[in-house]
């Protein structure tokens, strides 16, 4: 009696052990991702990590072009953005870490980097399909002053609507985390038209006063 008891309460133990240690893309099944981006689909156990406080939450302008700005197509033109509580200049590789480092603060704010994407609209009453981009980088220097700034290879963009999004992510190229639901956006989209027709200001008829 004595060694079944003995052989049951190591076999729970064990049981207990191995529940401690399953994660959670063993519980649900599927692949992990281990350190790299796959466009099927994976698993991440990656802990959320540090959450900053709500007196440091991340906040993002787009500060260049000017919302609903008129541009030349076919033309490089530079994006500057106004950043508030990241601290940028942090990223791994996304080829071998993407998505396996915790989020970390600084100061409280997140260690992290943001990104430049650009969409085509051509269709304004449906969203864009994410994986369709006409440009994207990211900007893994540091900021100074709080402003960031990328060049932007015209070449490829021909005329029509475009959206201008900032993308911004921890050191793991995970979203950024906050610690609460309610609160203002952390990036920032404009959109602007590029044609080789500039909007013109319009003439005050002669009868106005001045």
């Amino acid at each position: 009696m004595k060694f079944n008891f003995g052989i049951v309460l190591t076999i729970l133990l064990f049981s207990l052990i191995s529940s401690i240690d399953a994660t959670f893309c063993d519980h649900v099944g599927g692949s992990k991702g281990k350190g790299h981006q796959i466009k099927s689909g994976f698993c991440s156990d990656t802990a959320l990590g540090q959450v900053p406080s709500v007196d440091h939450m991340t906040s993002v302008l787009i500060i260049e072009p000017k919302n609903e700005a008129v541009l030349k197509p076919h033309k490089d033109f530079t994006v500057r953005l106004k950043i508030k509580n990241l601290k940028t200049g942090h990223f791994s590789d996304p080829e071998k870490h993407y998505y396996d480092s915790p989020q970390r603060l600084t100061d409280g704010k997140i260690e992290g980097h943001t990104h430049i994407t650009i969409q085509k609209l051509d269709d304004e009453k449906n969203a864009p399909d994410a994986k369709e981009f006409a440009f994207f980088e990211g900007i893994n220097t540091p900021a100074k002053d709080n402003i960031l700034k990328v060049e932007v290879d015209g070449s490829k963009l021909s005329a029509g609507r475009y959206r201008i999004c900032s993308m911004s992510s921890s050191f793991g190229h995970q979203p950024l985390v906050m610690p609460v639901a309610k609160r203002g956006a952390q990036d920032d989209c404009i959109r602007v038209t590029l044609s080789n027709r500039h909007k013109r200001t319009p003439r005050r008829p002669l009868s106005w006063k001045v």
